[in-house]
C-alpha cells in the first residue's frame, strides 16, 4: 500500500478558519461600537464639565458687588443659560437645564457667597448632573 501525499488544506480546515475569522470580526465590530459609544458619552460629559467650569470662572472674575444674590439664605437663581447649552458644548449636549445659583454662605455675614453651577441633561436613557460649587468672598476668591 502506498501513502498518498496530500498538498493544501482540507475542507474542514478551511471551514474552521472561516468560522474563527467570522467570530473574530464580529467581536471586533462589537468592541468598536462599544468604544464609539463610550467615546461619545465621555465627550458629552467633558463638554458639560467644561461649560460648568467656564461659568464658575466667569463669576469668579466678576467684582463681588456685581454678583446678584437673593435676599434670604436660600439658593437664588442668577442665570439660566440652558438655551446656549448646545452652542457652548459644541453640540455634544442637545438640550438640558443649565443654571447658576448664589446664596450667602451663612446668615451672619454678607461677605461670602456660595455659588453653584448645575448642568442637568439626558444622555441616552440616563440623566446626568454636573455640579460645580465655589465660594466667592469679598476681596478675593476662596474655595
Amino acid at each position: 500500500m502506498s501513502v498518498k501525499e496530500e498538498n493544501g488544506f482540507s475542507l474542514v480546515e478551511i471551514m474552521l478558519s472561516i468560522v474563527l475569522a467570522s467570530v473574530a470580526l464580529y467581536v471586533g465590530t462589537l468592541l468598536l461600537a462599544l468604544g464609539n459609544q463610550v467615546s461619545s458619552r465621555t465627550e458629552a460629559l467633558l463638554a458639560a464639565n467644561s461649560a460648568a467650569f467656564s461659568k464658575v470662572q466667569e463669576y469668579e472674575n466678576k467684582s463681588f458687588d456685581n454678583i446678584p444674590i437673593g435676599i434670604d439664605s436660600n439658593e437664588y437663581e442668577v442665570e439660566d443659560f440652558s438655551s446656549t447649552l448646545p452652542t457652548i458644548t459644541g453640540g455634544f449636549i442637545k438640550s438640558g437645564t443649565a443654571k447658576v445659583y448664589t446664596q450667602y454662605a451663612n446668615e451672619y455675614t454678607a461677605s461670602l457667597i456660595k455659588m453653584t453651577v448645575k448642568i442637568d441633561f439626558k444622555y441616552g436613557n440616563r440623566d446626568r448632573l454636573i455640579e460645580y460649587a465655589t465660594y466667592i468672598q469679598l476681596g478675593g476668591v476662596g474655595r
